[in-house]
């Protein structure tokens, strides 16, 4: 029997490669497994793994994926021939190893087991088969041979370095899709931070500006409240004829409110009171000008006496912010009628009011 190697041949056979697509050699495949496991090797006829083996070959020749199923066929051959072996049947060995040659000549075991058979001819334990013998190849055959193995060789190459060049470029996009993905995370937090600092110092402006007014707010409120006092004491004076230690103009006295308040601290209401109303707390705690309306009675008893009022708060700034609301109070009721007012301290724990006087005949800073 001649071990030459004939995989080749039988590989390249039928090099007119039919359209097969990706689906159908996948499902080819299982087919032959599927026959091999199921031991219908070559038989029967139109549903056996050694057809469908040659089918592949011819519709995908450089596909190398049938090479372990055709030696997994193989093998199935050579075990059957070695059971026939050690049954002594070395026809029928014979018969079953013949197969494999022409398909996979590689086939593990194929050798040693055609050499029991060949030892035991020559010993004379065996007969030869009566058709056994494979005609040598000629020299033009075994070039051809050459050609071929080297052709699949090349393709093989070709595929693995083609497969290698996809493989280094699909590394490559993926190294270059992670490092954009990361600049656009970067350029993304960056932009977050950029915002929330914007944001950050919009808000303090906000609230310096808010501050600002605020302040602006309180000073021009104590302002109007000096000049209040200044315009009334003024007008008291002048309907009284009573000396009025003042400056000499409303403005300059606001510019010099510190000087204004100084003298204010030895001012008192010494007359005794003539009439006492309470102060609503919640309301002048938060500033509501419904105040005015709440009291009007007491407006009222001020216009009918032509009284001077004293009010009692625990803060100054209550006192003056009060005083304002009255004037307007009162002077919704009587224009003619010029509110004289003076402040006094209560303790922390009591509660606001204010004390209605006689008029006064002079004012209460004196010279």
């Amino acid at each position: 029997m001649n071990k030459i190697t004939l995989f080749v041949i039988t590989f390249f056979i039928g090099l007119q490669v039919n359209a097969a697509t990706p689906e159908q050699l996948d499902s080819l495949l299982n087919k032959i497994d599927q026959d091999i496991t199921a031991q219908r090797l070559s038989a029967p006829e139109g549903n056996n793994a050694l057809e469908k083996i040659e089918a592949f070959r011819r519709d995908a020749p450089f596909d190398f994926r049938i090479v372990p199923l055709t030696y997994r066929w193989g093998e199935s051959y050579v075990e059957l021939a070695n059971r026939a072996i050690a049954a002594g049947q070395f026809d029928k060995a014979q018969g079953y190893l013949d197969k494999v040659w022409p398909v996979a000549s590689l086939t593990p075991g194929l050798e040693e087991a055609q050499s029991v058979i060949d030892d035991a001819i020559v010993s004379g334990t065996a007969e030869p088969a009566a058709v056994t013998a494979v005609e040598a190849p000629t020299n033009a055959e075994l070039e051809r041979q050459r050609q071929l193995a080297e052709t699949a060789e090349k393709e093989k190459q070709r595929l693995q370095a083609d497969y290698q060049r996809k493989k280094r470029e699909e590394q490559k996009a993926a190294a270059e899709k992670a490092r954009k993905a990361l600049a656009e995370q970067q350029r993304q937090q960056q932009l977050e931070r950029e915002r929330r600092a914007a944001n950050e110092q919009k808000l303090k402006e906000q609230q310096r500006l808010a501050q600002q007014a605020a302040k602006a707010k309180t000073a021009n409120a104590a302002a109007k409240v000096v000049a209040v006092d200044l315009e009334d004491e003024l007008l008291d004076a002048k309907s009284k004829s009573a000396p009025v230690v003042a400056p000499k103009s409303a403005v300059s006295a606001v510019a010099s409110a510190a000087s204004v308040t100084a003298a204010w601290a030895d001012a008192k209401e010494d007359s005794a009171p003539i009439a006492r109303y309470g102060i609503p707390t919640e309301e002048l705690a938060s500033r509501s000008r419904s105040i005015a309306e709440n009291m009007k009675g007491a407006c009222q008893a001020m216009v009918d006496s032509d009284a001077s009022v004293v009010i009692h708060t625990v803060d100054k700034s209550d006192y003056r912010w009060l005083a304002v609301r009255l004037t307007l109070c009162t002077r919704r009721l009587d224009r003619a009628y010029r509110l004289r007012h003076s402040h006094e301290a209560v303790p922390a724990d009591s509660a606001p009011f204010l004390t209605l006087h006689p008029p006064r005949d002079t004012a209460l800073i004196r010279q």
